[in-house]
């Protein structure tokens, strides 16, 4: 039988203390900064005195609308070890354990954690733009992808034609929308000529949405033609081939990392940005555009997967560097703004999101030890090839001017090179990294040579 101290008396904490009584607990009381009455012991910033008082073991955190900053203060005034905390995650499933699950904690409660609220997309004009129309994903099997397009489905599409070529991604897509009508699902890979141009030609997409790439850092890092023939061919072929088949809109998803890249996937991303510009100045009547984003937090191979899976199995949470710091949004803020930035702008904009500071990933880390399992240390462990210290969402500030939307921006940088020079120079390395007649080490001199002089 534990003493069980309640921090808010609101609706989560009163069923919360039922729930914790029926379980044959004893509740010693509530923190509160505005409620007041008997079982009212202490404000917010008195739990300590209050554990002490009256012999806590175990303090709960029930306040799903409280702000970052509260969470945070709140945390770090609880006397742990001592006292166990739990903090219940604002998805207001109400637990009663001996500290938070991590299976309970959403993205939007770890982004929560470290200062940035979500930013919520009024999704009434990208519904002007989806209803009844014919979209096609590709990456529909990733995390992104998948999320994408659930999106999507809410907007009620004609159809949304699901492209990957990774068959269980596919597979468990389908799984997860086996009672929507509205879907078709395409094994295929994007550097295929013949076959994106058969699944153009079955569905005569109105949208298409390139989320299809290699994104894995280090991976890259050591398969250079492969990221280079994915990334760069992938994506010159997907929008080539919805420029011949008359799609309307078309758009590139890249990533933060194309900004000065010292990576090669970061380099194959940018070189994809470089050639949507050169495709939008051409004749097509296919409107481009491109969508820069940070870290997502769930996405498969961020890095708050990899402390969730050493959480799960107890492990000290590993960091690079003290100092790092990186973009975070959640899965949705990311399928959001790719599906915002169909229906703004003109020919061959590049948009990126307000995704307010950077944060540090040592302090994502302290954080989620702190809710979860204080027992764990971070061990730092040095920087991975081709990481970068920090994240820019733009080559110069002075670059990005506003939309008619508030949180999406549109990047306005100089032309790097003369018009149709990437476009040129992409197919001419594009006849060797396919042919396999260049080595890596090569490609990364070829990279370099190219205008990425910092590439690792």
């Amino acid at each position: 039988m534990k003493r069980v101290l309640i921090a808010g008396r609101g609706a989560a904490g009163k069923s919360l203390a039922d729930d914790t009584a029926a379980a044959g607990d004893i509740v010693v009381g509530y923190l509160d900064d505005t409620a007041t009455g008997p079982d009212v012991l202490g404000r917010l910033d008195e739990v300590g005195s209050v554990c002490q008082l009256h012999r806590v073991d175990v303090v709960y955190f029930a306040i799903p609308s409280a702000p970052s900053d509260v969470v945070r203060d709140f945390v770090g005034r609880v006397p742990r070890p001592a006292v166990e905390l739990a903090v219940i995650p604002r998805t207001y499933r109400i637990v009663a354990r001996e500290r938070v699950a991590l299976t309970d904690l959403t993205d939007v409660d770890v982004l929560d954690f470290v200062g940035r609220a979500p930013v919520k997309h009024d999704m009434v004009s990208a519904r002007e733009l989806i209803e009844g129309r014919r979209i096609l994903v590709t990456g529909a099997g990733g995390s992104i992808g998948s999320r994408l397009v659930t999106q999507l489905h809410m907007l009620d599409p004609e159809i949304v034609v699901c492209v990957d070529r990774s068959e269980p991604a596919i597979f468990h897509l389908g799984q997860s929308l086996i009672d929507i009508p509205n879907f078709r699902l395409e094994v295929a890979d994007v550097q295929s000529e013949r076959r994106i141009a058969q699944i153009m030609a079955r569905h005569r997409p109105e949208v298409v949405f390139h989320v299809a790439a290699y994104k894995h850092v280090p991976l890259m890092q050591q398969n250079v033609v492969e990221a280079f023939n994915n990334n760069v061919g992938g994506t010159l072929n997907v929008l080539e081939k919805a420029a011949e088949w008359g799609v309307e809109r078309a758009v590139y998803v890249s990533t933060d990392k194309a900004v000065h890249p010292t990576n090669v996937m970061g380099a194959t991303k940018r070189i994809g940005e470089l050639l949507l510009a050169d495709l939008a100045r051409g004749e097509s009547a296919t409107r481009f555009s491109g969508v820069r984003f940070g870290n997502v937090l769930e996405s498969e191979g961020s890095v708050m997967q990899t402390f969730r899976r050493q959480l799960q199995r107890g492990h000290n949470l590993t960091v690079t560097h003290p100092e790092i710091t990186r973009y975070f949004m959640t899965i949705d803020e990311a399928a959001q703004l790719v599906i915002q930035s169909a229906t703004t702008g003109q020919q061959g904009d590049l948009f990126v999101l307000d995704m307010g500071e950077p944060i540090r990933v040592y302090d994502l880390a302290r954080a989620l030890i702190d809710a979860v399992n204080p027992a764990l240390e971070i061990e730092i462990i040095g920087l991975r090839p081709g990481e970068k210290m920090y994240e820019e969402l733009s080559y110069r500030s002075s670059s990005v001017d506003a939309t008619t939307h508030p949180k999406i921006f549109i990047v306005t940088e100089p032309g790097e090179r003369p018009p149709g020079d990437a476009l040129v120079w992409a197919r001419r390395m594009l006849d060797r990294t396919r042919a396999y007649e260049i080595s890596d080490d090569e490609l990364r001199v070829e990279l370099r040579s190219f205008g990425f002089s910092a590439l690792q």
